[in-house]
């Protein structure tokens, strides 16, 4: 009986933590900011290709993205539906995604001069 308890107790243990997110399950999907700023934005971010959504105005800027590692990536803006932010195509964001608590990510970005911590939650696969 003991036997069959410590077999069933590792079982349990491993299915547990098999189900921790990684930064690796954060790479595609459906993204909303948590910061209060930012909240407007839908973030759908591909394998290479990041579009941020302003759903008031309706801004669309996107991005190529380049992944240095599963928790760090160089997002580099490449199309903005608006001409008056032309300024921003070419610029460079470094990303790293800090810490993970389930559905919310913490990440640190760097760009424009400015670093700020952000919390992102992922609404959809």
């Amino acid at each position: 009986m003991k036997i069959i308890f410590i077999f069933l107790l590792c079982i349990l243990t491993s299915a547990v933590f098999s189900q921790e997110k990684k930064c690796s399950d954060f790479k595609v999907g459906t993204f909303s900011y948590n910061n209060l700023a930012l909240k407007r934005y839908k973030v759908v971010r591909k394998k290479t290709v990041q579009i941020e959504t302003d759903t008031i105005t309706g801004l669309v800027l996107e991005g190529s993205i380049k992944w240095k590692s599963d928790c760090n990536y160089v997002l580099t803006y490449t199309k903005v539906s608006n001409m008056a932010l032309k300024k921003l195509l070419g610029q460079k964001i470094n990303v790293e995604i800090i810490n993970v608590f389930g559905n919310v990510i913490l990440c640190r970005s760097e760009g424009f001069g400015v670093k700020r911590d952000l919390q992102m939650t992922k609404i959809k696969n």
